[in-house]
């Protein structure tokens, strides 16, 4: 174990602003990741991600963060800092900058990643996104010193920042591990990070999810030589899945196809943008000779062929769901293909869906390598005990804020530190919305901000509403039925009977007894309702009830009842 001391602190009278610190999203919940530091008049927000719905979120695309507080607040908010590439951190900028249009900054590949994905969204230069380099110098934001670092993750040109006012330095070091052996060859640049927390060293907030995992992680190295065991006994097609944006784990696949003279073929939008990006950027290295274009992949014999597909989290219309699904407009899966999931299985809310598609992909014939039948096909980017032990003995801050983990994780980074010495209440387990305030001379809790998760749904409407999800969950489960109810001009009277029609619920099947309920009961309604003066909501929310009681009584379902008024 560690141990250390905290280093001696400028005393508290020298600052008159206390440095602000909140999650709106990404504690407790592990995506979503959204923090916002404030001091003074500047609030900086850093990362600005989505969330995967769990399966029960029906018509639910995406989970973005709460941004209420910023947009209150909107003449304060001076920038967005972006710490690295996965979609929990930047994914969320599109549906973000339109209401908080500020600028917004990251290195080279992750800015690439971004004008794409803004690209994408009809959003191309609307917004400013600048390049920075963590190589440089620090840069200044209204009363922030801010001086970027590399750090080791997953996914090449990943960053942590420090952030420094009058009141001390915050490090900002999100998902992260020690990789002596990065693909990239940048290693975590310990150096720079020391340099900088020699002076006023006042709060960490660094990654917790692997805080119950012991000793090291690995090195993204580990994984290249598995990918050359699969793809050298791979008697057919071979398909690799992984996060889009995970271009250290391409480049694996890459160069393991190329050692077999396999030509890559990559498959789905998004995965094909960010290997574009990255290629011209350089931080991808493949010849042009090498890639084959999906459209043409029928021409090539199949064997000869590693496809690079997006999908690897099972999302519905992705291309790998598409292969599945034997709908593919250019690829189709051939039976005896070897399908390598090579992604994190972390997040929640995917479970279900990767279960089922792997079904899906087995019950066509491949053979499919995930996680569940071999834990090497994943080397994970989030540091493990001694990672963390050894980045918190390098900045030696006051305080602690663990990050990016559910509660569980929260918890065995706080007792992790408390083990080197630490007093308990230098370490802050927060909710997200949960305000902390920190000086030189102490640490506690400010105001707690209530957060709802906002909802993105198809097509990219934002915040669907709690009662539209509890309505699809309905159908889904039950059905709907409707009923049209036909009424004289102007009278509280019927010109017909009633028509029922229905989806996913079967019309025919409601006993004779319910369907004479029903015209019973818009019968009596109508009789208690005066002529010329009929309410139209009133009537439709009075039989929307007793239609449902009744169906529910007799049939035990609860399907969705839209009752329709037609003056005739």
């Amino acid at each position: 174990m560690f141990r250390f001391k905290i280093k001696p602190q400028i005393k508290e009278n020298v600052f008159r602003e206390k440095l602000k610190f909140l999650s709106l999203g990404g504690i407790r919940d592990v995506t979503k990741n959204m923090y916002v530091y404030e001091y003074g008049s500047d609030i900086l927000v850093v990362d600005c991600g989505i969330g995967f719905p769990d399966s029960d979120l029906l018509g639910v695309d995406v989970v973005i963060p709460d941004i209420s507080y910023l947009e209150k607040n909107y003449q304060r908010v001076r920038a967005i800092l972006v710490t690295h590439g996965h979609e929990d951190h930047f994914g969320a900028l599109p549906y973000i900058l339109p209401r908080l249009p500020v600028p917004v900054y990251a290195t080279p590949l992750v800015a690439g990643f971004i004008k794409a994905k803004l690209e994408d969204y009809q959003l191309a230069g609307k917004f400013t996104v600048n390049t920075i380099d963590p190589e440089k110098g620090s840069f200044q934001i209204g009363g922030f010193k801010i001086t970027p670092f590399r750090i080791n993750h997953s996914v090449p040109d990943s960053i942590g920042y420090c952030l420094e006012t009058p009141a001390g330095k915050a490090f900002h070091v999100p998902d992260f591990k020690f990789d002596w052996t990065p693909v990239d060859g940048r290693q975590f640049d310990i150096t720079k990070v020391v340099s900088l927390a020699q002076e006023n060293a006042l709060l960490l907030c660094s990654d917790c999810l692997g805080a119950n995992s012991e000793g090291y992680t690995k090195s993204e190295k580990d994984i290249e030589h598995v990918f050359e065991d699969i793809i050298e006994k791979a008697p057919g097609q071979v398909v690799v899945t992984t996060i889009s944006s995970n271009i250290s784990r391409i480049q694996q696949a890459i160069n393991a196809s190329l050692k077999f003279d396999r030509k890559i073929v990559v498959v789905g939008r998004s995965i094909l943008n960010n290997v574009l990006v990255a290629k011209n950027l350089n931080y991808l290295k493949v010849a042009n000779r090498d890639l084959i274009k999906a459209e043409k992949a029928r021409d090539f014999p199949q064997n000869k062929l590693t496809y690079i597909v997006a999908g690897a989290y099972g999302q519905q219309g992705s291309a790998l769901f598409r292969l599945a699904s034997g709908t593919h407009k250019f690829v189709e899966l051939k039976p005896g293909a070897t399908v390598i999931f090579s992604a994190d299985p972390n997040p929640p809310g995917v479970s279900e869906a990767v279960d089922t598609l792997v079904d899906k992909l087995t019950e066509l014939g491949a053979e499919v390598h995930n996680y569940e039948i071999q834990n090497d096909l994943h080397v994970s980017g989030h540091g493990s005990q001694g990672d963390m032990l050894l980045l918190a003995a390098l900045v030696k801050p006051k305080y602690f804020v663990p990050i990016g983990g559910t509660a569980r994780h929260l918890r065995a980074y706080h007792k992790l530190i408390s083990q080197t010495g630490v007093e308990t209440g230098r370490v802050f387990e927060l909710s997200s919305g949960q305000v902390l305030e920190l000086s030189q001379a102490k640490a506690g809790l400010g105001e707690k901000i209530e957060l709802t998760d906002v909802y993105v749904g198809e097509g990219g409407s934002a915040d669907i509403s709690d009662t539209v999800i509890q309505d699809k969950r309905r159908i889904a489960d039950d059905g709907i039925v409707v009923v049209s109810v036909p009424l004289k001009r102007g009278q509280a009277k019927l010109s017909g009977r009633p028509e029922i029609a229905s989806r996913a619920f079967s019309a025919s099947h409601i006993p004779v007894e319910v369907l004479k309920i029903i015209d019973s009961q818009i019968e009596g309604t109508l009789a208690q309702m005066k002529e010329g003066a009929l309410d139209r909501k009133q009537f439709r929310v009075q039989i929307e009830r007793v239609i449902s009681r009744a169906i529910f009584k007799k049939m035990n379902k609860r399907p969705l009842v839209l009752p329709i008024v037609v003056e005739v």
